[in-house]
């Protein structure tokens, strides 16, 4: 987008592993050194670790481009699953056997070995390479320990690289992984850029991209961007390539503090919303249980009045039998004697509580509170005749 404004060939701040933007610093220059020593002197595993963004795969691709064609290699990124899943993958690179196939484990195993042996008598070497090494479970470590015992008097047939974040290290530091760590024979850990380092791998990725040096940084610039990225090169790509972007808007080649720290203050602002805490989830009830779940509550005292219950919905009206029937079931002997039907009463104003009650109850016996309000209602009616 901005490529043409600046004079450039391409982008210069890409933050895919491009070896050909590979900056020699001391830290890059070690880990790289390493890996071709355990490579070349066949020293079986060799771990490199280093921060995110810190250049592994940069440094991996470099190697790769460097490595003699006779050598034989696999490499898998961020490997996860089972021992047998992974080498079924390594030996499909390795065009061994055809990951389509189906073996067993013990199959496959044999016809590595014999892969082994092949390349060895045409001079061979065959490198197996694991980037995010951190995600391998703890099982397959500890089987690919065993590929390490195929080997002569001399040497290993096989090199195993481990790359991977600083909780590589931490994982093989555990107890049951200790006969792989004594196995490691080459450990080298990537760290961040110096401050002079920093300035120095910006001018590298500007020159390669083309620039003929219109695009300036100020000492200012070059120590906000330090102070910002910690010295981890992808952090120095994110925000140098916001700053090119926002240089062509404002129709500038020259960055200095003032642009440096606005810029960088625009991407901490998103990075804030963009981790701003999520609200906490309601807590599952009862873990997939299909059945009620019963709960014991105290219960506490309460100042108000409790409620008067619902009325309950009103049913079809029962047939003369059925109210008998619950009448009979539900009465007592004062409720029988009051649901009896007076002789002779002597007056109606007499008769009424009897009335009522006997009323209330073959209501209540036949459920229907509507029943209750209309025979009320036909009483109250009946009584003023009377009376």
């Amino acid at each position: 987008m901005y490529e043409s404004f600046y004079g450039l060939s391409e982008k210069p701040f890409n933050l895919t592993p491009d070896p050909d933007y590979f900056f020699m610093s001391a830290p890059h220059k070690k880990a790289l050194t390493y890996l071709k020593y355990g490579i070349g002197n066949k020293e079986g595993f060799i771990q490199l670790s280093g921060e995110v963004g810190s250049g592994k795969t940069t440094v991996l691709r470099s190697l790769l481009s460097e490595l003699d064609r006779d050598i034989k290699v696999a490499y898998l990124v961020n490997p996860r699953g089972t021992f047998r899943q992974v080498l079924r993958t390594l030996l499909d690179q390795l065009n061994v056997v055809p990951f389509r196939i189906e073996y067993s484990k013990e199959r496959l195993l044999n016809k590595f070995h014999e892969f082994l042996m092949s390349q060895r008598s045409l001079n061979h070497p065959v490198v197996l390479i694991f980037d995010e090494a951190q995600n391998l479970d703890i099982s397959t470590l500890e089987e690919l320990r065993m590929l390490s015992n195929y080997e002569t008097e001399k040497e290993k047939l096989v090199q195993i690289i481990l790359v991977g974040q600083p909780e590589l290290r931490d994982m093989l530091d555990r107890p049951e992984l200790l006969q792989l760590r004594q196995r490691i024979a080459v450990r080298c850990h990537l760290g961040p850029l110096s401050r002079e380092e920093s300035e120095k791998y910006i001018q590298h990725r500007l020159a390669v991209a083309g620039s003929n040096g219109s695009i300036k940084f100020t000492r200012e610039a070059h120590d906000a961007i330090h102070q910002y990225s910690h010295g981890i090169p992808r952090l120095i790509n994110v925000v140098c390539n916001n700053c090119l972007l926002a240089g062509f808007v404002e129709e500038t080649k020259k960055f200095d503090g003032r642009m440096l720290n606005q810029v960088i203050g625009e991407m901490q602002a998103d990075e804030g919303r963009a981790t701003e805490a999520v609200p906490a989830q309601p807590q599952p009830v009862a873990a997939e249980s299909r059945e009620p779940v019963e709960t014991t509550e105290t219960p506490q005292p309460s100042s108000r009045p409790a409620p008067e219950p619902e009325p309950e919905p009103a049913e079809a009206e029962p047939e003369p039998a059925e109210v008998a029937a619950a009448t009979a079931l539900t009465s007592t002997p004062d409720q029988e004697r009051a649901t009896a039907a007076p002789a002779a009463p002597a007056t109606a104003g007499k008769a009424w509580p009897n009335i009522r009650r006997a009323l209330i109850w073959t209501a209540l016996a036949a459920g229907g509170t509507a029943f209750v309000i209309v025979v009320g209602a036909l009483t109250w009616k009946l009584l003023e005749s009377l009376l």
